[in-house]
């Protein structure tokens, strides 16, 4: 391959406005094969060009193909993107989730203690939670509409003796202690429960099978132990000298849970403070279980 200057160019003008000629020749007769007018700028463009093309096509190989994934340093790819993608929501929703089980916990730790009325528990807790929103409070008009609400479910348990929740239900559920009750179920006073004295130690049981929801110490209760029975119930032991369940744990009628004690801001000597709620509202545990 040569590249020789045509008769007929200017050698005096400028390198732009010169004109060439490249031949192929054969090797030996040195015979014209191939050849092909061009000039500066010709070449110029061509290679521009080529070096584009090559860009492109340098490119649409790794943006366009799976191999991207190894040639480009720290590139993540589709399938680990969707992953994470799929781990955000899920850790998003368990956020959700256990904002609401804090919350419902707040609530009821109010409740127990004195520092909600009764029956807010299902109000509250049915509300969505909202971090940037401060703990609800009711206005003394919703406690008394929310007293007249307890107090009218209460009559009607106490003499719809054949309804699914009457009296019939009662042997359903087994003490909670081996004792006798010394004092009574009066809501007029915010004595929402019963308590019963038995010997020191005596163990105090699971009414009937259901899931501890709470297990833990309480001002106004003590060691307190909350467990969710089927059909929307809770049972409530107080003033324990020692829990021997946690949250979370099934449990058996019968089971023990504690011991009882004196545990508490509100006991003035050993003895088991037992409550019953239904649907959120508190209603006199002897309507449910045989405690005499």
């Amino acid at each position: 391959m040569a590249e020789r200057k045509t008769p007929n160019s200017n050698r005096s003008g400028s390198p732009s406005d010169r004109k060439f000629r490249l031949i192929l020749q054969e090797e030996g007769t040195f015979a014209e094969r191939w050849s092909m007018r061009i000039q500066p700028g010709q070449i110029r463009a061509l290679a521009a060009m080529s070096v584009l093309l090559v860009a492109a096509l340098t490119y649409a190989l790794v943006a366009l193909t799976p191999l991207r994934e190894t040639a480009v340093p720290g590139y993540v790819s589709t399938e680990t993107r969707a992953m994470q993608e799929e781990a955000m929501h899920t850790a998003d929703s368990l956020s959700q989730v256990l904002a609401m089980q804090g919350r419902y916990i707040q609530n009821l730790r109010a409740v127990l203690m004195g520092k909600l009325p009764a029956g807010a528990l299902k109000t509250i807790a049915d509300v969505a939670p909202n971090p940037n929103t401060p703990a609800p409070t009711l206005s003394p008009q919703s406690g008394e509409a929310l007293e007249d609400l307890r107090n009218r479910v209460e009559e009607e348990d106490a003499f719809a003796i054949g309804s699914p929740s009457s009296l019939d239900e009662s042997g359903l559920w087994i003490p909670p202690v081996d004792g006798r009750i010394s004092a009574p179920w009066n809501p007029g006073i915010d004595h929402l429960g019963v308590d019963m004295v038995a010997p020191e130690n005596s163990p105090v049981k699971a009414v009937g099978d259901g899931t501890v929801i709470f297990s833990g110490f309480t001002a106004g209760g003590g060691h307190t132990v909350l467990i969710q029975h089927p059909g929307d119930r809770i049972s409530v032991y107080m003033h324990n000298s020692r829990i021997e369940v946690a949250a979370g744990d099934r449990v058996r009628q019968g089971e023990m849970v504690a011991v009882i004690g004196d545990s508490g801001d509100h006991s003035t000597g050993p003895h088991l403070h037992f409550e019953w709620w239904e649907s959120g509202v508190a209603i006199d545990p002897q309507l449910r279980v045989s405690l005499d």
